[in-house]
């Protein structure tokens, strides 16, 4: 897991980087999935895991691990296919405000969660309020754990709407609106008519990730250009 995460952030390393709705998701994972590893490293200690067991820390540790962090990488896979699929982008604004309330709510959400297991708040019951040990402040942050909840479940009834109203009203995407070199961004209408490139398949002149090449006229270079255009060196046709 460590080697994929230096990966990651090895291949972010002096990039030319624009945040996009979809890169402030994946950037938005990478932080979710690193800050959800280390507290589970608690529980990997006999010591600590014991106490720790069956309490809230627990539930916030998976749910920032498996939850939170796989939905991120989701939700920016759907606002970075979606002008493929349907040609036309969504709403920059209600994309934005999706994003920030959806990752910062998850983390008001579930950073009091760990608190709550640190006090010893068991997981798994519906009713807590005649507990000793569930204190005023217990309570207190229980109710805003819920009101935050119910915040980021509003957020998500915004993206609904994007995905809806942009397919009509939404503005047009073109052919490559991400400016990526891989070829199913070269496909001559979009979204794609059958058999995606018709009759003639693309020829193939580079790799996939031909970007900032010395000499190139543009910061990226798609697979089916040929160098002879003056657009920086090429390979022999795949």
């Amino acid at each position: 897991t460590a080697i994929k995460v230096y990966n990651w952030v090895l291949t972010l390393w002096r990039g030319d980087i624009h945040l996009t709705i979809p890169m402030l998701f994946a950037l938005a994972f990478i932080v979710t999935f690193v800050n959800g590893g280390l507290t589970g490293l608690f529980l990997g200690n006999v010591v600590v895991d014991v106490p720790l067991s069956d309490t809230m820390f627990v539930v916030a540790h998976f749910h920032m691990v498996m939850g939170v962090a796989p939905i991120l990488v989701i939700f920016g896979a759907i606002y970075h296919w979606y002008p493929k699929v349907t040609g036309r982008m969504l709403d920059e604004t209600l994309g934005r405000f999706h994003f920030w309330v959806t990752f910062l709510g998850a983390y008001l959400i579930f950073f009091p969660m760990h608190y709550l297991g640190l006090m010893g708040i068991p997981r798994r019951y519906a009713e807590l309020t005649d507990m000793t040990i569930m204190t005023e402040s217990a309570h207190h942050l229980n109710s805003f754990i819920s009101i935050m909840a119910f915040i980021v479940g509003f957020a998500q009834m915004v993206f609904l709407f994007n995905l809806i109203w942009s397919i009509r009203h939404g503005r047009e995407a073109g052919g490559n609106p991400w400016r990526a070199t891989t070829l199913e961004w070269q496909t001559p209408e979009t979204p794609p008519a059958h058999g995606n490139f018709g009759k003639e398949l693309p020829i193939v002149y580079r790799w996939a990730y031909d970007y900032s090449v010395p000499g190139a006229k543009e910061d990226f270079i798609p697979q089916n250009v040929p160098g002879a255009f003056g657009l920086g060196p090429s390979r022999e046709p795949a």
